[in-house]
């Protein structure tokens, strides 16, 4: 009999975030990070995403989808696009700040997050260069919520 337990979960990570910024579509082509979290320690983040760029306003609501991983211990996680995941920019042009949030859906896992489910708020910043054509930046995010998983 499979038995499943809710657990408190914090993480945050460290690392670079490529993206491909044009007039009308932001893509995030990847994301990749370090870090750690209260499930199963030392881990690694990935992702990936896109967001529609406004010309009339400097935030923009994103979607995607990633997974924060180490050794078999995996959990799958989804970013609806909605108006409550944004990503704001702290200018039009020159090097800017994005500054980010939302809530996050579990929607799988192996290992110690075996079947993860759940929702985890995330806020975070990244850095870039500039704000059109291809560029690359550091970011660093935390996550906090309760996950429920099987045992």
């Amino acid at each position: 009999m499979t038995r499943t337990k809710t657990v408190s979960f914090t993480a945050s990570f460290s690392g670079k975030a490529s993206l491909l910024i044009n007039n009308s579509t932001v893509t995030i082509s990847s994301i990749a990070g370090s870090g750690k979290n209260s499930l199963f320690g030392s881990s690694k983040v990935a992702g990936n995403g896109s967001a529609p760029k406004s010309s009339s306003s400097l935030c923009d609501p994103f979607g995607g989808k990633g997974s924060i991983s180490a050794g078999g211990n995996k959990i799958s996680f989804v970013v609806v696009k909605s108006s409550s995941q944004q990503g704001c920019s702290s200018g039009e042009s020159g090097a800017v700040t994005i500054s980010f949030h939302g809530v996050t859906k579990a929607t799988g896992g192996t290992g110690k997050a075996n079947g993860a489910t759940g929702s985890l708020k995330f806020k975070g910043s990244l850095k870039l260069g500039g704000t059109s054509g291809s560029q690359s930046g550091s970011f660093t995010v935390s996550l906090t919520g309760k996950l429920t998983v099987k045992s």
